[in-house]
């Protein structure tokens, strides 16, 4: 039995609703910093796009307003990444990058919404709760590419040297900010990416902010109902005799 609890762990997880949502959020993760070197990492990146819009999917009731909202939102957005990715209609990328930034932010709010709404913390809660912490590095990394289209220069980009360019190819704006975005979210801070803009820098400052209070209150639910359920239903002093 015991060498059975990993493998069953990790039907659990694939299992979940948030679960497959983390999952193909952490693929789009790795897919990106590769978008624009090759045609075909456009097309698994669409693909995964359209499966993290299932999953969206999955993880809000049949019938409910916020469902329709998500497949709407989600399907847009993917069909406008297409356009823009795939089949290189420059028009399409800001409404592309603009539809992300819609859909990812309001499946935060309802992923948000109902972990807070919970009485018991749960493996389920703590995936979701890691969905929103991605959700908003991407959210606001194609902020950051929309504002970079519509007011070019509003980031400092450094050059990438010839020889990763030859080797991996040559990375897109939207990759580099999107990678900017989680280095600001998680206050690393490199330095090689900057905002020059002031709506660049405002937006900069806010997610740090965002990122660090959600973490702060995120933390503070969860542990909070752990230690109200242990006092609810404390455990024999013996602990269990089975």
């Amino acid at each position: 039995m015991k060498n059975r609890r990993p493998f069953e762990r990790l039907i659990a997880f694939v299992g979940s609703p948030y679960g497959a949502l983390l999952i193909v959020l952490v693929a789009m993760l790795f897919v990106y910093p590769f978008l624009g070197s090759h045609r075909a990492f456009n097309w698994v990146f669409d693909l995964i796009t359209l499966g993290v819009v299932a999953a969206a999917l999955r993880v809000t009731d049949r019938g409910q307003t916020r469902y329709h909202a998500i497949w709407l939102l989600g399907v847009s957005a993917f069909i406008s990444g297409f356009l823009a990715r795939s089949l290189g209609l420059d028009w399409a990328y800001p409404l592309g990058a603009g539809l992300r930034v819609l859909f990812l932010g309001y499946l935060m709010v309802v992923i948000f919404s109902d972990i807070l709404r919970r009485k018991n913390v749960t493996f389920d809660a703590v995936l979701g709760a890691s969905c929103v912490l991605v959700m908003l590095g991407l959210t606001f990394g194609s902020g950051y590419a929309l504002l970079e289209w519509l007011v070019p220069g509003s980031f400092a980009i450094p050059a990438v040297p010839q020889a990763i360019e030859t080797a991996f190819g040559t990375s897109s704006t939207e990759s580099q900010l999107v990678y900017f975005s989680l280095v600001a979210m998680t206050t690393i801070g490199f330095g090689d990416i900057v905002p020059l803009a002031p709506p660049a820098r405002s937006l900069v400052a806010i997610e740090g902010l965002l990122a660090q209070l959600y973490l702060a209150i995120i933390i503070a639910r969860l542990v909070g109902l752990e230690i109200a359920s242990r006092l609810q239903n404390p455990e024999p002093p013996g602990g269990s005799s089975s």
